[in-house]
């Protein structure tokens, strides 16, 4: 019968394997204690005759673990089959939770498996247990056997109850666990329905289904063994052959009772064993845990003494000075950084006092602070002036805390002294460098200013030159050209860097780009003896590139290479290009000094330019990288340094080869709140022969708008009233055709507010100072957007 602990939450369950002699009982447990693992099992406990066959009854105790909060624990009997032992298969059954009816398979036995479970069911009776209803799960063993007969005929002959069935060759293993695990189940279910244990447990089928799981994973395979040798950890006690029929009645005691009080006592012996087995097993375990307990202490106490010395290196090796003291000022501890920073050496200082570390006019602070921190208090970053030796004084931060003994009480006191005297130039620094990092902030903005003023500057110079009619006046106007441009190509490369343009392409040759900007530094080559050798490909297709941006990139690189050239033994520039993978590649190879590996990591870097020409190598890396390529460099000592700029070739975009018409006889809409700028803006413009209306604010623009259409708009971005991203909104909202045909102008797009809106809404805009050629060029390639109005 169950038994239940309710202290600790254990439950005891006897499972009782029953059947004919030799259908494979004990192999059944024999096999299951294989399959166990150690912390399961208890050791096996088997009372046989001296033939091996079981005589009163085999013991395997197995533990589940703790299930639900319950431990629970299973005693595996089985019963000697042979008809004598019948008393015995009576004593053993008493009790029982669960039954386990191992039938033989062999057609020979199927007698001996119809009379073994008639005699189940009167055994049961006579236990007061009720073969209808206690858990019970049947196994077919000696499948293996050659006249082992159908499963169906077997099923018909005993399986009355229709219980769960398993067929099994118990020696090898196969269906040993499942029949266990079946009557397991069955008889926890059983158990725990039938005492109300079920409706405390939220999912009762998941518990069912861990407890087979966990057994399950538990398990190994059953190991090979010859099949006459005994499990490892099974006690056996052999008996010669006895049964009740050896007892003569009349004797003092009447066999029967003493047959089942011999049986009762051996039971009892069995479970007594296995526990005090399972004891053992517990006190070894216990001393194995103290002796690895003590191994544990063993390296703590190593490890605290390294810790001890990691400690004391430490803090003879801090970059602060960590002197303790006791409470009347004399010091104990000097540390390496307090030799360095006091200029003591530890045996000079020990045992002095504090005092004559600390200038007189500071004696009193020293001994309020040894008042508080001898109460406990932590004294933290106290500026203060200390004395070195030699009398020189300096200014210090020190952190004071009280040094504890085991019972809490205060032993000495610790001071972390740092010397702050050069801090104070640090901080200087910072405040320079803050400073600068103010002015940085300015430069935008400065900028954004500079390209407002500096763009009607460009764009009447540009007027007053193609208008010029007098010789002198030409020549003038030239000259003034040439200074405005000179100013633009300071401003330039910075634009460049601080607001990357979009690539515009357009049908382009890229040999004649090199020739072009081969002609515009061959002053600067000629002027430092350097030859430029062009070896271009012939046969190098028509792409799809920015002219204007690859000019620009490709001066850039050659400007490079000239100068880093005429430092160089060999004064010769060599050019190249080719197409290959899908890339147009320009390869510019210089013979002046190689570039270092530190060098060539930052050369691409806009931050470490040093001078506005530096800034050439990051505008073509940053132009390269607009047109989704790239720019890279290879340097080797007495070869020089080989710059690579690739870009992915593309066909030329249908929008760029040409459009019909022009821009005579265009309306056209400019809006900026510079009346100099509006004033060229509207000349050139009108220059072109376009109808002009000018306004010089957001909401101004718009009302022209209502009153009429345009062809074209020219806006700033930056404005007062309605900015021209709010014009823009209007337009989507009212006008939503002339989104396509808007061009803006604007110095200020790097602000991050204004690069958004560009971004998002892909819109083209002139980045200020701009000249009459790229609005020009600009106003044209708007008129090739298609009007979907």
């Amino acid at each position: 019968m169950v038994q239940f602990n309710t202290r600790a939450n254990e439950i005891l369950l006897k499972l009782v394997y029953y059947g004919p002699g030799l259908s494979g009982k004990t192999t059944n447990l024999q096999s299951l204690h294989a399959m166990c693992s150690d912390v399961q099992r208890g050791e096996m406990f088997s009372v046989n005759t001296q033939e091996d066959r079981t005589l009163f009854f085999d013991l395997l105790p197995i533990n589940l673990g703790y299930i639900y909060g319950n431990a629970i624990h299973l005693q595996i009997y089985t019963v000697p089959g042979q008809v004598q032992y019948d008393a015995s298969r009576r004593v053993v059954l008493g009790g029982a939770d669960g039954v386990v009816f191992v039938a033989d398979s062999s057609e020979a036995k199927m007698q001996d498996n119809v009379d073994s479970l008639s005699n189940l069911y009167h055994n049961l009776n006579a236990n007061r247990l009720n073969i209808k209803q206690i858990p019970f799960v049947l196994q077919y063993n000696k499948r293996d056997l050659p006249d082992a007969m159908a499963v169906g005929v077997m099923n018909r002959r005993l399986n009355f109850r229709n219980v769960p069935y398993f067929e099994s060759v118990a020696n090898r293993g196969p269906g040993v666990l499942d029949t266990f695990l079946a009557i397991t189940r069955e008889t926890v279910a059983y158990t725990f329905k039938k005492y109300h244990l079920d409706k405390k447990i939220k999912d009762f089928d998941e518990m069912l289904a861990l407890i087979e799981s966990n057994v399950r994973t538990s398990m190994r395979e059953l190991p090979e063994r010859p099949e006459a040798e005994p499990a490892a950890d099974v006690t056996v006690l052999k008996h010669s052959n006895v049964s009740v029929t050896d007892l003569q009645t009349g004797q003092a005691a009447d066999p029967q009772e003493l047959l089942e009080g011999a049986l009762k006592s051996n039971m009892e012996a069995a479970r007594l064993y296995s526990e005090l087995k399972q004891t053992k097993d517990s006190l070894e375990k216990k001393n194995e845990e103290l002796s690895q307990l003590y191994t544990h202490l063993d390296h703590a106490n190593q490890d605290n003494q390294k810790t001890r010395k990691y400690l004391e290196g430490l803090i003879q090796n801090m970059g602060e000075a960590v002197v303790s003291f006791a409470p009347d000022g004399k010091i104990l501890t000097w540390n390496a950084a307090a030799e360095r920073i006091f200029g003591y050496t530890r045996p000079e200082i020990i045992g002095r006092s504090m005092s004559e570390l600390t200038p007189d006019h500071l004696q009193d602070e020293l001994g309020r602070i040894t008042q508080q921190v001898g109460h406990g208090q932590v004294v933290r970053d106290a500026r203060t002036v200390r004395i070195r030796k030699g009398g020189e004084t300096f200014s210090a931060s020190i952190t004071y805390a009280p040094v504890r003994g085991a019972d809490d009480r205060v032993l000495a006191l610790s001071a972390m002294v740092r010397d702050t005297s050069q801090t104070q130039a640090l901080e200087d620094r910072l405040v320079h460098s803050q400073k600068h990092e103010a002015l940085g902030r300015l430069v935008p903005a400065l900028f954004h200013e500079a390209s407002n003023r500096l763009t009607p500057v460009l764009l009447e110079a540009r007027l007053i030159a193609e208008a010029a009619m007098d010789p002198h006046q030409a020549e003038q106007a030239a000259r003034l050209v040439k200074a405005v441009d000179a100013v633009q190509s300071l401003l330039h490369p910075l634009q460049t860097v601080l607001n990357p343009p979009p690539a515009r392409r357009t049908e382009t040759q890229l040999n004649q780009v090199i020739q072009e900007a081969s002609a515009l530094v061959e002053v600067n080559a000629q002027h430092m003896g350097v030859s430029v050798e062009l070896n271009l490909e012939p046969t190098l297709p028509v792409a799809g590139l920015d002219s204007a941006l690859m000019l620009q990139a490709l001066t850039n690189l050659l400007l490079n290479g000239i100068q880093t050239t005429a430092a160089g033994p060999t004064k010769r520039l060599r050019v190249a290009t080719r197409l290959a993978d899908g890339q147009l590649q320009v390869v510019v190879q210089d013979s002046g000094p190689a570039l270092s590996e530190a060098r060539q990591g930052e050369v691409f870097d806009p931050a470490a330019a040093a001078t506005p020409e530096a800034l050439g190598l990051p505008v073509a890396d940053i132009i390269a990288r607009q047109h989704g390529g790239r720019l890279t460099v290879r340097s080797q000592e007495g070869l020089g340094n080989a710059f690579l700029l690739e870009v992915p070739y593309q066909g030329v975009p249908a929008a760029a080869k040409g459009a019909e018409g022009g821009l005579q006889g265009r309306r056209a809409l400019v809006v900026d709140d510079e009346e100099f700028l509006l004033e060229c803006l509207v000349d050139a413009l009108h220059a072109w022969g376009l109808d002009v209306t000018p306004a010089s604010r957001g909401d101004e623009a718009v009302q022209r708008l209502e009153e009429g259409s345009f062809d074209l708009i020219v806006s700033d971005i930056r404005m007062p009233g309605l900015s021209g991203v709010e014009l823009f909104d209007w337009l989507k909202a009212q006008r939503p055709a002339m989104t396509k045909r808007i061009l803006y102008t604007t110095g200020d797009s790097f602000d991050a507010m204004t690069r958004g809106f560009l971004d998002v809404n892909q819109v083209p805009y002139l980045g200020k100072p701009f000249d009459l050629k790229q609005l020009k060029q600009s106003l044209e390639r708007l008129l090739e957007t298609r009007n979907e109005a």
